[in-house]
């Protein structure tokens, strides 16, 4: 992650505050003259913490890059086929197997640097055009 925020031009400074937070950190405690044992202190990032959204846009946006220098076939007549809100990704295309090889894709690409599915929270949805003139609809 430190990486990618450097490529994005982050400050030092404040790529390596983020890295702090993201490091493993151990601590121990005196009372009085007793030293207590060591411990672990969790440090991360949940999704809803301030810096969550920002750091999980940075990572994806950098998968994203990373795919459309591989391969063309993230624009549809011009416009995006790649939505992202927060932690919110949709994909669109022209077809099924469009949609598929494009989420393939992502996935690989992310998979590399740490993202992951939720399987259990991906939908799809699809959408249909009626022609109400010839009665035709087509999908």
């Amino acid at each position: 992650m430190y990486n990618i925020l450097i490529q994005f031009g982050i400050l030092m400074k404040l790529a390596r505050l983020i890295k702090m937070c993201l490091k493993e950190t151990f601590n121990t405690f005196r009372v009085g003259k007793h030293l207590s044992n060591m411990f672990y202190i969790r440090n991360c990032f949940k999704q809803g913490d301030a810096l969550s959204s920002l750091l999980f846009n940075f990572a994806l946006d950098y998968a994203i890059r990373r795919y459309q220098v591989k391969q063309v076939g993230l624009k549809l007549n011009g416009t995006h086929q790649l939505l992202t809100y927060a932690h919110d990704v949709n994909i669109s295309g022209g077809s099924v197997h469009t949609i598929k090889k494009n989420t393939e894709a992502l996935l690989v690409c992310s998979k590399q640097i740490g993202l992951e599915v939720n399987v259990d929270k991906t939908k799809y949805s699809k959408t249909c055009q009626v022609d109400h003139l010839h009665k035709v609809t087509t999908c």
